[in-house]
């Protein structure tokens, strides 16, 4: 799992940093703090030790065109992006510079491993990886799967690029994305996971127990998600906002394992109650399929129902794999604070509760 994050001069960020990750991650404050930031800066960079991705952040929060200087901090590409992540004792940097003479974008990737018993000493890597067109952030040029060129045991290399792979980022637009969730749940319906999957549901939103892929009546050609209730059908694209988004994360939380999902806001058109039971069976799901969950949120809520619900009686357990941050940033220097804390009187102080 993810150890810390540290950021340097991406976008809203021009310096952060995130300590002592665990299972579960609740990142809390006010708008425009960075928390989204600091889920793209993790989520992404990583992935392009896998292939590249660095042109997809471009366009993920707004549908106009922006070019390649957006990622730097008030677009000042003079000074390099620095990204750093700790994967199980496994340090991973990855630096980002515009290099004016060629208009080009290159990434360079930097590792330091684990201290070798023998000498004490941790072995360092550096190689450059992936270029991109600087102006339109339109062409990539990279050998992809930096992650095999790591002087690291194989069993590791393996562990580490099925992590990154399988990281999956979530906002609110997974409620509108039909073949996406039906994409998950049918890899559910092949490992014989429905009719667990349809208990999760109906303990979460009172339906869902029996839900299958049928012919829909407009597109009989075409397999839809349907849930029965009370012996009428109701297809996916019917589902309310809430449940749509609901069944996205627990569908897909349930479909992989051994990775990270993170997931923003997810208190998005949640019913308190629904909510609720939503935390506790992500957290479970966590458990079962070894899952690290990053949680960003506006609502109290959110902290209420992991902290005084899913470990109200378990403080040994919260202990270990829950931890809760109020991420602050300063306007003018772009400096990020993340806080950890348990403090009811400062998290309500961040998101603004009376």
């Amino acid at each position: 799992m993810l150890q810390y994050v540290r950021i340097q001069n991406f976008k809203g960020i021009k310096s952060g940093e995130v300590k002592d990750l665990r299972r579960i991650n609740l990142f809390i404050g006010k708008n425009d703090t960075g928390k989204s930031t600091i889920f793209e800066a993790t989520y992404y960079t990583l992935q392009e030790y896998y292939s590249p991705r660095l042109q997809t952040i471009m366009n993920r929060r707004a549908d106009v065109f922006t070019g390649g200087s957006e990622l730097w901090f008030k677009y000042e590409t003079r000074s390099p992006i620095i990204l750093s992540t700790l994967f199980q004792g496994i340090r991973l940097d990855l630096t980002i510079e515009w290099r004016t003479e060629h208009n080009e974008i290159w990434v360079r990737f930097t590792g330091i491993g684990k201290k070798k018993p023998e000498t004490g000493k941790s072995e360092k890597w550096t190689f450059e990886g992936n270029r991109y067109r600087g102006a339109d952030f339109s062409f990539a040029v990279g050998a992809g799967n930096m992650i095999y060129r790591l002087p690291i045991d194989e069993r590791t290399q393996r562990r580490l690029a099925s992590f990154i792979e399988n990281m999956i980022l979530i906002d609110c637009t997974l409620k509108s994305s039909t073949t996406k969730i039906e994409s998950r749940l049918s890899t559910l319906k092949i490992k014989g996971k429905d009719k667990e999957f349809g208990v999760l549901l109906e303990d979460t939103y009172g339906k869902g127990t029996e839900w299958e892929f049928l012919p829909h009546q407009d597109s009989p050609g075409e397999t839809r998600l349907a849930i029965r209730e009370a012996g009428r059908l109701t297809y996916f694209s019917d589902f309310g906002d809430g449940m749509r988004y609901g069944l996205g994360i627990l569908g897909t939380a349930m479909s992989v394992k051994n990775t990270a999902i993170f997931i923003e806001e997810i208190e998005s058109h949640q019913h308190l109650g629904s909510l609720r039971k939503l935390l506790k069976n992500l957290v479970q799901i966590s458990r079962n399929n070894n899952l690290q969950i990053f949680i960003s949120t506006h609502n109290a809520d959110v902290w209420n129902s992991l902290s005084r619900g899913v470990y109200i009686e378990d403080s040994e357990r919260e202990k270990e794999e829950f931890r809760c941050y109020v991420i602050e940033r300063d306007p003018a220097s772009g400096v990020v604070t993340t806080k950890r804390t348990d403090d009811v009187v400062e998290i309500n102080r961040a998101l603004g509760v009376p």
